[in-house]
């Protein structure tokens, strides 16, 4: 991958230089960047490694779905374990360790447990160790198993605001459905909460091109402000992560990075899920290795932070969403070469460093391999509140049905026909 910065893309504050460091090498983001799209923008590949074989990991969603970089981050002396280096906020000074790798995510003395892949296989541990005595052998393997390190240190005064509210309706997701939603909801005259767990509004808007001939930043600005002056609140930062009985929704509020959060329990006559939906990724070897990612994730990547994942682009889909994307990477400055992933079997060549794709035997020269399997609502918080689902069905994946009248979901394809 030779992922890389962009001048004209993003919602960055490019006069705002942040520096940092990553497994002890020094790079430099923008305010308004994640750990992980900085990283991307100075052309890092290697984030992490696999938790048994430690093979090499790169990123490959660009927000919660993304399993790969984790990291132990410190600033002002106050160290976090196990972050998500796609939902972190980058800070000046902020230093980042991959938590399975030593000495670094790039070069790992433990990679050489993958020359015995063949030998080490599931169950292994509980099998080979049990002589003469499993607890001899349990602290070191223990070790080498963790992830991250918790600062008993940090947990001193580490105590959250707790508060109880209440609303007529509560929107969560604050794409172009929910945004939509919560405006009609306000202007409506109900009391309107929007919540996203972005520190900004628009959700995956920013990959449009343009929204009734207006350019997403200024739309998403004018929902915000028909909103508020409505009389409904937004609250940004904020994620939604439970649904109980009597219609109590758990909300949490990031305070900054190594504060503790702010707890909302919210009282919600109704709830409206617009909670979008996330790419499956599609079965072929080496589909783990860096330099393959999401489709959506990439695009994000270039929307937000103004990040091109590649140079050299191999695109595998099965689905419409992927024009538009593929039109937004080449304008960006790619060369696209679209690819059929049902021509006959896949392998990505190459292992920290993508060197190609290769379909039905024939090989393609790429740096980065972008895959769409298509998209999976995400449908969380609907199944926590009881809701149901049907399908799947071999044109789309499970959707939900409506069971509950003060609950309803909005997925990512009807935000798309807004």
């Amino acid at each position: 991958m030779t992922s890389h910065r962009v001048s004209n893309a993003g919602l960055i504050d490019r006069s705002r230089a942040l520096g940092f460091t990553f497994d002890g090498t020094s790079y430099t983001g923008f305010e308004g960047d994640t750990l992980a799209s900085a990283l991307l923008a100075n052309g890092v590949r290697v984030v992490g490694r696999s938790f048994k074989y430690h093979r090499p990991r790169g990123v490959w969603g660009a927000w919660f779905d993304d399993p790969n970089a984790i990291f132990n981050v410190t600033l002002n002396n106050r160290e976090l374990p196990n972050c998500p280096a796609t939902t972190t906020p980058l800070a000046d000074g902020m230093s980042a360790r991959s938590v399975n790798a030593f000495p670094s995510a790039l070069f790992d003395i433990k990679g050489g447990l993958d020359l015995f892949h063949r030998w080490l296989s599931a169950g292994f541990y509980y099998k080979t160790f049990m002589w003469p005595d499993w607890h001899l052998f349990e602290p070191m393997i223990r070790k080498m198993a963790g992830l991250g390190t918790l600062n008993p240190e940090l947990l001193d005064n580490f105590t959250s605001d707790q508060v109880h509210e209440a609303c007529d309706v509560l929107v969560i997701g604050g794409g172009a459905a929910g945004l939509v939603a919560a405006r009609a909801a306000a202007e409506s005259g109900q009391n309107a909460v929007l919540v996203d767990d972005h520190p900004e509004m628009g959700g995956g808007l920013y990959a449009a091109g343009s929204i009734d001939g207006t350019a997403p930043k200024d739309w998403v600005a004018a929902q915000i402000a028909a909103i508020q002056t409505a009389g409904g609140r937004i609250l940004a930062s904020t994620t939604a992560f439970g649904v109980f009985d009597h219609r109590l929704v758990g909300l949490v509020q990031n305070n900054g990075f190594g504060a503790a959060p702010r707890l909302i329990r919210m009282r919600a006559g109704r709830m409206i899920m617009a909670t979008g939906a996330l790419d499956r990724p599609i079965t072929f070897a080496n589909n783990d290795r860096p330099g393959v990612m999401s489709l959506t994730g990439a695009s994000e990547f270039l929307a937000r932070y103004g990040v091109l994942a590649g140079r050299e682009i191999a695109v595998l889909s099965n689905n419409n969403f992927a024009e538009p994307i593929i039109g937004q990477l080449e304008a960006a400055g790619a060369r696209v070469l679209v690819l059929d992933p049902t021509l006959g079997e896949m392998r990505a060549v190459g292992r920290k460093l993508l060197k190609g794709v290769e379909v039905a035997g024939q090989f393609h020269a790429v740096d980065s391999v972008l895959v769409s399997g298509g998209l999976t609502p995400i449908v969380h918080l609907w199944r926590h509140a009881g809701g149901n689902l049907i399908g799947p069905t071999p044109s789309r994946p499970s959707s939900p049905v409506r069971h509950r009248t003060e609950c309803s979901q909005l997925a990512r394809p009807m935000a798309h026909l807004i």
